[in-house]
């Protein structure tokens, strides 16, 4: 009994996400967004079985999605890293620069270094406010234009709000659906899972992908429906949590069980009435 409630929690908190993209996009778009996470997916399913080849299918990301033209190196590099094994990587880091430079032109023209006319008026504008030259030229400079955008994104990425309220209540306007990706009481799930990662065998799978694909994303000028491949990193996370959580001997897991199942289906029915209404 215990084991089918943890299933069903599992299945309703990871479906939120799928389910609410699919239902804000046309399935054209929608597999787009999928093709990115079901190469990572093969990754990570070639990562359990401890194949060498795992990381192969992450570094055709940007063949799909120039978007992330960026983030094999990255991740090559992470995994390297937190493994402390660069020699072991170094053909496949040289094969992600190749495959960087074959998606470049498509992948430049949507990242944060495409020309703001805009955002260089506001850096004008601002000089004005220092006192002194030297001093607004610290302050205020073409690399802030790229730096504020930059971490603006890296903020809006690892924040909970954003995957758990929909980024309630400061939505972000026009360029975010600001979709309800996993059900908000599962944050809890998350959190023990964060606390228990260390312990886990997907660590050094979720750490460097999960910090590699927020650093390419963050690169972009627009994220939004293209962080779908984060799905896999945080939901692996929360999977970790969720059996971390049914581990506990109490009767505290049922009653929250109950009201978690209850609240995730109100929830989705009323996303799916306000798409089809």
């Amino acid at each position: 009994m215990k084991s089918k409630l943890e299933n069903l929690l599992i299945a309703l908190t990871l479906f939120s996400w799928p389910f609410n993209l699919f239902l804000a996009n046309t399935k054209t778009d929608f597999l787009r967004y999928l093709i990115p996470l079901i190469l990572l997916s093969i990754s990570y399913l070639l990562y359990t079985r401890k194949n060498k080849f795992f990381l192969l299918p992450a570094i055709i990301v940007p063949f799909f999605e120039p978007k992330l033209a960026i983030f094999p190196i990255l991740f090559v590099l992470t995994y390297s890293l937190v493994t402390k094994n660069f020699k072991k990587y170094i053909i496949l880091i040289i094969l992600s620069f190749v495959v960087l430079a074959v998606a470049w032109r498509p992948f430049k023209g949507q990242t944060i270094f495409s020309y703001d006319y805009q955002a260089r008026q506001q850096v004008l504008r601002n000089i004005t406010l220092y006192p002194n030259v030297a001093l607004a030229r610290v302050f205020q400079n073409k690399a802030r234009v790229y730096t504020d955008k930059f971490i603006s994104n890296i903020f809006a990425l690892t924040d909970p709000n954003n995957y758990f309220f929909a980024f309630h209540p400061r939505e972000i306007i026009v360029t975010n659906q600001n979709l309800y990706k996993y059900p908000f009481l599962g944050i809890i799930f998350l959190l023990i899972g964060i606390y228990f990662l260390e312990k886990s065998s997907n660590k050094n799978f979720i750490i460097a992908s999960f910090v590699s694909l927020i650093i390419s994303l963050s690169l972009l000028s627009t994220f939004d429906r293209n962080d779908f491949v984060l799905w896999l990193p945080i939901s692996l996370t929360v999977v970790e949590g969720t059996k971390r959580f049914f581990a506990f001997k109490n009767k505290f897991v049922y009653l929250f069980s109950i009201i978690f199942i209850v609240f995730v289906l109100i929830q989705l029915v009323r996303n799916y009435t306000a798409f089809h209404i």
